[in-house]
């Protein structure tokens, strides 16, 4: 589990609050209770100050850090959740343009983004990002950079097995608006693709799929 996504000094600063906490309410509470309720023979034995530690952020990092007050500790905003949106491409030197979902499923430490798109018909092809990472730009947006894979057709084939790399800035809604994600990329595919792509958040379940 990373902690690259949180704030560093709310983050020492929690982690010494919890553990002086933890060490207390074992002390004072936990201790003296097992003292009087089990036999004097027993070997049951306290988890430790850093197994429960670990145990709250493991939480915390599936959870946790959605929710207001918790999430203060993150660096970064939440942008999970099923986004509908179109892809607009320039391929051999022609324009075209289709429909596509983008679904961002984030933790407390990692980010994974999968797209899926429609060609018409019963065609759909999908990409899943192999490498990612948020940052933050000088104006104060977030963009997630991702190399991704895509598998390419498995019909008529008339899209092969692709790499390429995606930058998305993340445009939180505002008065009422939802999420919406907003970026380009470009493919290595044997003839190159490159595009713009854009969505906007429409739930928070993803479906794995157009």
């Amino acid at each position: 589990m990373s902690f690259k996504y949180y704030k560093i000094t709310p983050l020492i600063i929690s982690i010494i609050v919890l553990s002086g906490l933890i060490d207390y309410c074992v002390g004072e509470w936990i201790n003296p209770i097992l003292v009087e309720y089990l036999s004097k023979g027993s070997h049951f034995r306290v988890p430790t100050t850093v197994s429960i530690l670990g145990m709250f952020f493991l939480l915390y990092n599936q959870v946790l850090w959605k929710l207001p007050v918790f999430n203060l500790l993150m660096a970064v905003p939440n942008m999970a959740g099923r986004y509908d949106g179109k892809v607009k491409f320039k391929w051999n030197g022609v324009d075209g343009e289709k429909p596509c979902f983008i679904e961002v499923v984030q933790t407390a430490s990692k980010i994974k983004v999968h797209t899926y798109f429609s060609d018409g018909g019963n065609e759909k092809t999908s990409s899943k990002s192999l490498v990612e990472d948020i940052k933050q730009d000088e104006d104060g947006f977030f963009d997630i950079y991702l190399f991704y894979l895509n598998s390419g057709t498995k019909q008529n084939g008339g899209l092969d097995c692709h790499e390429g790399a995606n930058k998305l800035r993340f445009h939180p809604g505002k008065d009422g608006s939802s999420n919406s994600l907003m970026g380009h990329y470009f493919t290595n595919r044997q003839i190159q693709t490159r595009g713009e792509i854009e969505g906007t958040l429409i739930s928070n379940h993803l479906q794995g799929k157009f």
